[in-house]
């Protein structure tokens, strides 16, 4: 028998699937198919956002030799871009220059701050297995899709509450405190 607890599970499995495990701060991270960031510098043949370019279909509105961004294909809202390495990546370090990226986009577009949300879903709520952030200019197109986007602050000394989305400041102050970037609070 269904109940509302069982479409509301059926409703969240159908945006969010895909187990995947939590990424850490270190130098490097060892290869694994389930991480998010993989020690590889060349593009891995059955990853869907390695080598992004306009030739392989994506619409690209910037990009330089390590990063693109490209329309996301099934935007939340009005400008919703992803920003990715063009390779799987093997340090944390280019978190804050995807950060900055971020904002410069968003300002071409003169988008104001308060209006902007950037960051990324923590796994196992990831739909590609390649670094991805989210580049958003808010509102959202539905309440639907906000609810795929949610930042929750911290509390007690952490930096985020439960949530399946961190917005990419939390993430770096978390993992330059040598913590992990979980759906729990941390």
């Amino acid at each position: 028998m269904s109940t509302p607890h069982t479409y509301f599970l059926q409703f969240i499995r159908a945006f969010f699937h895909r187990p995947r495990k939590l990424v850490t701060k270190s130098d490097t991270i060892e290869p694994d198919e389930e991480s998010v960031l993989n020690s590889c510098s060349s593009p891995h043949p059955s990853c869907l956002f390695c080598g992004v370019s306009k030739e392989r279909g994506f619409s690209v509105v910037w990009e330089n030799e390590v990063f693109a961004v490209f329309t996301d294909i099934d935007p939340a809202s009005e400008h919703h871009l992803q920003l990715v390495p063009k390779h799987h990546i093997g340090k944390l370090s280019p978190l804050r220059d995807m950060v900055e990226i971020a904002h410069n986009i968003l300002d071409g577009l003169a988008v104001p701050p308060h209006l902007r949300r950037i960051g990324f879903h923590i796994p196992p709520y990831i739909s590609v297995p390649h670094l991805h952030m989210h580049i958003q200019a808010l509102p959202y197109r539905s309440i639907f899709r906000k609810l795929k986007y949610p930042v929750v602050a911290g509390w007690s000394g952490r930096e985020k509450g439960v949530s399946w989305f961190v917005d990419a400041e939390q993430a770096v102050r978390i993992l330059e405190k040598g913590s992990q970037v979980r759906i729990l609070p941390c």
